[in-house]
């Protein structure tokens, strides 16, 4: 009796619920069906679908077959077809205007998933003389609550060739707000899109991004934050554009983050990347832009910058040196005998009885630089417990330089004389002519991005390479055939320093021809190369590295492995021109041709004319094998090639 009770007792509440949830749906259908019907004419009669504003807060961009949303989420659209219609997402929008139901993710009205669609529906129906009141979104207010509007500036992180996410720098914003002072603008809040890859930076993770194989998201924290990641444990320089945009654009910007931040884009490496969705959120906070549409389809971070640079939005441009830079700059500018004593008080651990230097000033400058030394070892640990007695230390010597009265020495690293987007664009295009052993030739180049050691150096460490998709292509009179193709190369030359023994990173990996004469077809290797080493500074515009490579050929029954030294130098002693050498001596230790030798000297100059987007090199090489080698492994190759970046 007591079951049956209870039973009942819970259909009459369901039904009761029911009741009062349909009363509630046909008391929301009669009071603003005739609303909607209302907005549905005058979005037709606006054509609002076709606004630029609605396609930029949806993502939307031109197809062969009309529109796509770049959002893969399918839960975003309101419209089973919403994707590829830009009208019928609207009318869908339109329809569920009222719907103050929760959202099953979080404790808020559904309206507030889409909080940037109905703040434009809300103006646009303003605007055509019917009031539609935006919903009130506590969440969303709260959010943005935390954000500065007075301003917003484009962050540029340069290159960190130690991680495949990082190889082409990165770009985020920064929401600044009106207060003055060093302070404010690290406490400022930074918002960034980067590939949501749970943690797995591994081998796979380049070819999983270029594929798309990872979902992309928004990412928020304050400032000091991103200096403390990127200028002090990456050794990354920063480069901060303010812009022009308005507290209103910049709101505008802050519902579109929202909004996307409940769904996600399938992150590609070259195009759907962060650099492509904050150009996206910027267009969605001044739908006027079309910083997208002049962009290049393969889009590296920097090239937002350039992007904005060219639509004249950016306003002033500040360097922000990582601290490795300002260490550098420090040591390089002092006395041998200073720099000397600097590094010996800090590696000493131990307080000296007597600060050494004949004046206070000079004392000052040699403990200013052991804390600078000092500061960027902690900073290199793995652990707070690992950098204890450096902290320990640090503040010890601290106390004593409080003492010495006399003016800080230690200072900043200076803006270079050119910035990162002031250097050459990504793709490059060359030709070239050439001479194999006597044989003529003409080659074609194509290179997706970036960059190599004898491009404009302009916003670039002296001698780095690091590039996708590098394409050559050689014909004379009879042919045309393919020469080689490097998949992906990355080359880190690092100096050694008294204090810090950086590794000089190479790889490549690559499909090429190996026989180097036009008149004979040779089949193509899969090659892996991998190198490690040490570089080190010999002059003011020069530094060499040597580095033991290994080389992995693989063709059928032919592959081998091969390792050996190689030795290099490069010199830049004008900024428009440079030169470079190497000499490699590798054995073959498995495989075949095993125990022949193969030795091979290269040689680059470069110049660049009319400006950064050109130009011009001669290169040599020469090869030769240990006996038993194939006579056609000998060669001498120069040719004069032209390049374009664009």
């Amino acid at each position: 009796m007591r079951i049956y009770s209870f039973i009942t007792s819970v259909l009459l509440a369901t039904a009761l619920g029911l009741f009062v949830g349909m009363s509630h749906a046909q008391e929301v259908t009669a009071q603003q069906q005739a609303d909607i019907d209302t907005m549905l004419r005058l979005a037709q009669q606006s054509q609002l679908s076709q606004s630029a504003e609605w396609h930029k807060i949806n993502q939307f961009h031109s197809t062969l077959g009309g529109v796509k949303s770049r959002v893969d989420d399918p839960s975003y659209f309101l419209a089973a077809n919403g994707k590829r219609d830009s009208q019928a997402e609207l009318e869908a929008t339109i329809r569920a205007a009222y719907d103050e139901g929760m959202a099953e993710q979080s404790r808020q009205p559904k309206l507030c998933r889409w909080i940037a669609r109905y703040q434009y529906l809300n103006r646009s129906m303003k605007a055509l003389g019917f009031d539609y009141p935006a919903p009130r979104c506590e969440g969303f207010e709260r959010w943005k609550s935390g954000m500065a509007r007075d301003n917003v500036s484009m962050i540029f992180a340069s290159i960190y060739l130690n991680s495949p996410a990082s190889m082409y720098g990165h770009i985020f914003m920064r929401f600044d707000s009106a207060k003055a002072g060093e302070f404010n603008r690290l406490s400022d809040t930074t918002v960034g899109y980067t590939v949501n890859s749970n943690g797995d930076f591994g081998p796979l993770f380049l070819a999983q991004s270029l594929a798309g194989g990872f979902p992309g998201n928004f990412v928020s924290v304050p400032y000091f934050m991103k200096v403390r990641e990127y200028a002090d444990l990456e050794n990354r320089d920063l480069w901060e554009y303010q812009t022009d945009f308005t507290p209103e654009e910049i709101d505008k910007m802050h519902a579109f983050i929202w909004e996307q931040s409940f769904s996600y884009v399938d992150y590609y490496f070259a195009d759907d990347n962060c650099a492509l969705i904050l150009l996206a959120t910027l267009e969605a906070g001044r739908p006027s832009l079309e910083l997208i549409a002049s962009a290049k389809p393969w889009l590296a971070p920097l090239d937002t910058v350039k992007v904005l640079r060219d639509a004249g939005v950016v306003t002033k441009k500040r360097y922000r040196p990582s601290q490795y830079s300002t260490l550098i700059s420090n040591v390089e500018g002092a006395p041998e005998a200073v720099r000397e004593q600097a590094v010996a008080l800090a590696h000493g651990m131990m307080l000296p009885e007597a600060i050494p230097g004949a004046n206070a000033q000079e004392q000052a400058q040699i403990l200013d630089l052991a804390l600078g030394v000092l500061e960027y070892e902690r900073n290199q640990k793995n652990s707070e417990q690992e950098a204890a007695p450096l902290n320990q230390f640090q503040l010890k010597l601290a106390g004593v330089r409080s003492k010495v009265d006399a003016s800080a020495t230690y200072q900043p690293a200076p803006m270079p004389r050119q910035s990162p987007d002031e250097g050459h664009d990504s793709f490059r295009a060359g030709m070239a002519l050439g001479q194999v052993d006597g044989v003529r030739y003409g080659q074609l180049n194509t290179r997706l991005v970036y960059h190599d050691g004898l491009d404009p150096n302009a916003g670039f460490s002296p001698g780095v390479s690091s590039k996708i998709g590098d394409l050559y292509l050689r014909f004379n009179d009879k042919n045309i055939r393919f020469e080689r193709l490097d998949l992906f190369e990355v080359f880190l030359p690092s100096v050694r320093t008294a204090w810090y023994r950086p590794v000089t990173i190479k790889a490549n990996i690559s499909v090429r021809r190996e026989v180097q004469r036009n008149d004979v077809l040779s089949p193509t290797v899969f090659r892996i190369e991998l190198g490690a080493g040490e570089g080190y500074r010999i002059g003011e515009h020069s530094q060499m590295y040597v580095i033991a490579n290994t080389i992995t050929r693989l063709r059928g029954g032919a592959s081998s492995l091969a390792a050996g030294p190689i030795a290099g130098w490069m010199w830049q002693p004008e900024a428009r021109w440079r030169a470079e050498a190497s000499a490699g001596a590798f054995w073959n230790a498995a495989g075949g041709r095993r125990a022949t030798g193969v030795y091979r000297v290269t040689a680059g100059v470069a110049w660049d004319v009319f400006d950064n987007q050109n130009n011009i090199r001669l290169n040599a090489s020469r090869q030769t094998t240990s006996k038993g080698g194939d006579a056609l492994d000998h060669y001498s190759d120069v040719q004069l090639a032209y390049f374009h970046y664009f």
